[in-house]
């Protein structure tokens, strides 16, 4: 709308209100006039008669509104990008504009903004009157600026913990496989419904990760249910769902076990399946991240009314491409800068239907801080840094974020989320890739040292402690006769060799970990394995029939219609591959035979 029209829908009495924040000095009290002398002063006159009675914040708010948002004024990118809003945008009326003499003088915004926006004919004016803002930057830290500690209230000593700092990308290159190859195993149980692993299952993960999940066993302090509960798991949770939704794997019989995808994916570059799986989870991920913050409750109420999991992760995802790549960030930065650029969305459409003790008194209708940034904590913590795109600084999250304080019912917690610990992200090099902020992916060299020597013997002796994943290949391929010494099994080797891409990776997997070449006897074993592996070879199902005598199936095997369908498999057998079963049947019925069916089930 123009100004004449906003100003022909406000009544008198706002008209004169107006009036008295310019020089206007015609006193007429008919709408028409005091319609015309405003539009008049505000498109045509000097605006220089007022403009030096804006604050600078005020003045700001109408740069960013006609040189960055279209002529409307969103207090929430305001806000976090300059700290405060005028006090304009919190007043709820006119009269409130003037009603206390006391409170110094009105501000003239209102000669500027109706209801948020600027009419579009007088934008161009106050363009000209205002260069447009500069973009406040990131925030960021390098390695060496990252504190060592963090204040808290749980530690009565010096008032401080250790901030644990995480780089995920050898997380991910050691649990992707290590996962891929428990699962194989059969050993990962999970819901028949909903997919989540049970306890016993997130025992095993937790056991194959490196460094564990992110809190230790004992890092828990046992709150109650009621006021936090348990801050475990994380990574042990996310993997089956990251597999299930990037379809590396699949629930049988109340187990997972690896789609033809998941095993080709033990083959596979990381950064490409990872980005693969960070694809998927962006688009079908299940269950809603803000499910696993236990404290918010009414999620599954009819009236939640929760918006689509997959709007919210591509807000983040474009969030982060914002960001700069290799640098710390503050959680709390990363959060300003979401909503300073405009990055944002809603869990739900009703907010007052979540509580978190009594719905009566504890609904979370209160901005951004307690649903939105639970929901992006949860997101970053449990999935990203898991897929080892984004590295991880943390602490405990017991009393780590004060920003629910406000709420009803929160006296007694110790946390909201388990996630509350997250105090800085970097997006490293894994993550870059798979946000499509560098167009390839190429891991740092690992310097790892040696894990085993090998003897002649097929002994072999443990240089140090295996890694979780290792330790997996280990038991696939020999068995330990002490503590430190291992042997390699044959019969074990070529029983796990029978898929030859398992067969190279077992061998990649000896020569890689040994500390020398290999003994001449352990590259015959190698050889042999692979002669013998690959001597047979599936042809798939066929039908074995039994002829009436040798001379029918000396037939059979050599007449032109029937021969190319089958095999001679003895005096009296002929075997009949399944794909050329209906070729076989029709050349029977030239020949003047019947085929045999047999009754089954």
């Amino acid at each position: 709308m123009n100004l004449h029209e906003i100003l022909q829908v406000l009544t008198a009495h706002d008209l004169k209100q107006l009036r008295t924040l310019t020089p206007i000095t015609d006193r007429s009290a008919r709408k028409g006039d005091l319609v015309a002398a405003l539009a008049d002063f505000l498109l045509s006159g000097d605006l220089g008669l007022v403009w030096g009675r804006l604050s600078e914040l005020e003045v700001q708010a109408i740069a960013e509104a006609v040189h960055c948002w279209g002529g409307s004024f969103d207090a929430v990118r305001f806000g976090a990008k300059y700290g405060a809003v005028p006090g304009h945008f919190q007043s709820r009326s006119w009269s409130s504009l003037r009603s206390d003499r006391d409170a110094g003088p009105p501000s003239v915004l209102p000669l500027f903004f109706y209801q948020g926006e600027i009419p579009e004919d007088l934008r161009p004016r106050l363009a000209a009157l205002t260069a447009p803002p500069m973009e406040r930057p990131i925030a960021t830290l390098t390695n060496a600026q990252l504190p060592a500690t963090l204040p808290s209230m749980t530690r009565e000593a010096d008032g401080s913990e250790p901030l644990r700092r995480v780089d995920t990308e050898d997380l991910v290159r050691h649990d992707l496989p290590a996962v891929l190859r428990l699962i194989g195993q059969g050993a990962v149980a999970v819901g028949a419904k909903t997919g989540l692993p049970g306890s016993a299952a997130v025992a095993r993960l937790e056991a194959v990760l490196l460094g564990g999940d992110w809190y230790a066993a004992g890092d828990d302090q046992g709150a109650e249910r009621w006021a936090g509960g348990s801050i475990r798991p994380i990574r042990p949770f996310a993997w089956p769902l990251l597999l299930q939704a990037g379809g590396l794997a699949k629930q049988e019989g109340g187990k997972l076990t690896l789609t033809a995808r998941g095993n080709k994916a033990l083959s596979q570059p990381l950064g490409e399946i990872v980005a693969h799986l960070f694809e998927r989870w962006q688009l079908k991920g299940a269950p809603d991240e803000l499910r696993r913050v236990d404290l918010i409750k009414g999620q599954t109420a009819k009236g939640a009314r929760m918006s689509a999991p997959a709007e919210r992760r591509q807000v983040i995802a474009a969030a982060l491409r914002d960001c700069p790549v290799g640098l710390w960030i503050d959680i709390d930065e990363c959060f300003r800068h979401m909503q300073a650029r405009g990055h944002s969305f809603a869990v739900t459409d009703n907010p007052w239907g979540l509580y978190l003790c009594d719905p009566q008194y504890g609904s979370l209708g209160r901005g951004f801080a307690i649903l939105e940034a639970r929901y992006c904590l949860a997101y970053l913590f449990e999935y990203l840094a898991t897929l080892g795109m984004i590295d991880v600084a943390y602490t405990l999250p017991y009393f780590a974020r004060a920003d629910y304080g406000d709420a009803w019912g929160t006296d007694e917690l110790q946390f909201l989320s388990r996630y509350d610990g997250l105090r800085f992200i970097r997006i490293n090099p894994l993550g870059a890739f798979c946000l499509g902020l560098a167009g390839d992916y190429r891991p740092a060299a690992q310097e790892r040292r040696p894990l085993f020597a090998v003897g002649p013997d097929l002994g072999l002796t443990l240089l140090r402690a295996p890694e979780p994943g290792e330790r997996l290949l280990l038991e696939r391929v020999g068995k330990p006769s002490s503590a430190d010494l291992w042997v390699l099994d044959p019969d074990a080797v070529l029983s796990n060799s029978a898929d030859p891409a398992e067969r190279d990776r077992i061998r990649d997997f000896i020569e890689s970990a040994a500390d020398a070449a290999l003994p001449p006897q352990v590259r015959h074993l190698l050889d042999s394995v692979g002669e013998r592996a690959g001597a047979l070879v599936d042809a798939g199902p066929a039908r074995l029939i039994r002829c009436r005598d040798p001379a029918i199936a000396a037939m059979l095997s050599s007449d032109p219609v029937t021969a190319p369908n089958c095999t001679r498999a003895g005096e009296r057998l002929i075997c009949v591959p399944e794909p050329k079963l209906a070729a076989f049947r029709k050349g029977l019925a030239k020949l003047g035979f019947v085929f045999p069916e047999t009754a089954r089930g």
